[in-house]
């Protein structure tokens, strides 16, 4: 029999094909479909989530997205009634696939789905399950913000977007370089192509599971502390550090016992991270004369340990988009629970592409496994 060679993290296997994103780590590069990343973030959050999508940008998507839907009363209820010290990622996960089928998407058509019908012609269902993951999609932040708060959320007056609609529910701080910070930050956490959510999403929608039962299989994924979870973990790591002048030794103990920094270093990518360029910069541009400044200090003072002392190593790790993101979402008067739903909020729409896509040339995966017992 010939010997098999066993990567647990299926690094550098390549398990499929897209055109949805690609992610150039040693160029530090990051593209959505045909464009780099640095030629969309100015752009409305709405055209770009649409443009992951449908593979273009259309107007009439992108107002539905704006559009969005409200939560019908039960659906709302459904949220209420679940205890407040709930985490907002399993109330996301367990409300996706109970969400109702709506009309609000009734107008895609096949031709509105022509940029992503690259390996077969758009079916029937193929247009029922984007019509329903776009549904679903656009009311991930009313119930977000409703069990944040704990209460129904009004009419949000003068808010015309999906983002500004949240930001006006949580009663974010009106800054325009925050509610600018907010929305490239969703725009960078749309999608990065084979990551492990991603990944599960495809393989629950090779099952030909319905699509709500794959985007809640994903978002389940994001919340690990290695995935979604990391922003979360690093500006705790931030708090527990408490000051400037105490992470060089913090990073100096970490790695003389072995421990992960978390939003350090990034699988994919060999130089820095593109999106931490962006993450970095507005964590500094919203915190500055805040209570969150020392803070960003904390953190920069970690990234110069941290980077540092890989030098000394001949090894080149830099912050990921984790690493600062964080600190944006806390400025928005956000809870570190609440970050992660932040990036199921945008990655939803990269699961929807990524499960459309793969089913337009769908194969059961089913990976083969190395038997160590006996009677092999």
């Amino acid at each position: 029999m010939a010997k098999l060679t066993v990567d647990p993290g299926l690094e550098d296997v390549v398990v499929g094909q897209t055109y949805i994103s690609h992610v150039d780590g040693k160029a530090g590069r990051l593209i959505y479909r045909d464009s780099s990343v640095a030629e969309l973030v100015d752009l409305p959050f709405a055209d770009v989530a649409g443009l992951i999508v449908t593979g273009a940008i259309q107007a009439d998507v992108s107002e539905a997205i704006n559009r969005g839907i409200s939560l019908s009363p039960a659906e709302r209820q459904w949220v209420l009634a679940l205890p407040r010290d709930t985490h907002p990622m399993q109330v996301v996960q367990g409300i996706t696939p109970l969400l109702s089928r709506s009309a609000a998407f009734d107008f895609l058509t096949a031709e509105h789905l022509a940029g992503m019908a690259h390996f077969a012609a758009i079916t029937t269902q193929t247009l029922a399950d984007a019509r329903h993951a776009l549904s679903i999609a656009v009311r991930l932040p009313e119930i977000i913000a409703t069990h944040l708060l704990g209460r129904q959320v009004s009419a949000a007056a003068g808010a015309d977007t999906l983002l500004a609609r949240f930001l006006a529910w949580i009663d974010a701080p009106n800054s325009p370089d925050a509610r600018h910070g907010f929305e490239v930050m969703q725009i960078l956490q749309l999608e990065h192509s084979f990551n492990a959510s991603t990944f599960a999403a495809r393989v629950i929608a090779s099952t030909l599971a319905p699509i709500e039962n794959a985007l809640s299989g994903a978002i389940g994924t994001l919340h690990g502390v290695l995935h979604g979870g990391a922003d979360q973990a690093a500006l705790e790591t931030a708090d527990q550090v408490g000051s400037a002048s105490a992470a060089a030794d913090f990073v100096d103990e970490c790695l003389a016992n072995g421990n992960k920094v978390m939003g350090m270093g990034h699988r994919e990518y060999q130089v820095v991270d593109p999106r931490a360029v962006y993450a970095k910069d507005f964590a500094e541009r919203v915190t500055a004369g805040t209570e969150h400044a020392e803070t960003f200090a904390t953190l920069q003072a970690i990234e110069h340990r941290f980077t540092q002392r890989m030098a000394e190593k001949d090894k080149a790790l830099y912050a990921n988009i984790e690493f600062y993101k964080g600190l944006v979402f806390r400025s928005l008067g956000l809870p570190p629970a609440f970050f992660t739903p932040m990036f199921a909020m945008a990655r939803i729409y990269g699961y929807t592409a990524h499960v459309l896509e793969a089913r337009l040339n769908n194969r059961l995966i089913r990976p083969a496994a190395q038997y160590l017992g006996k009677g092999a």
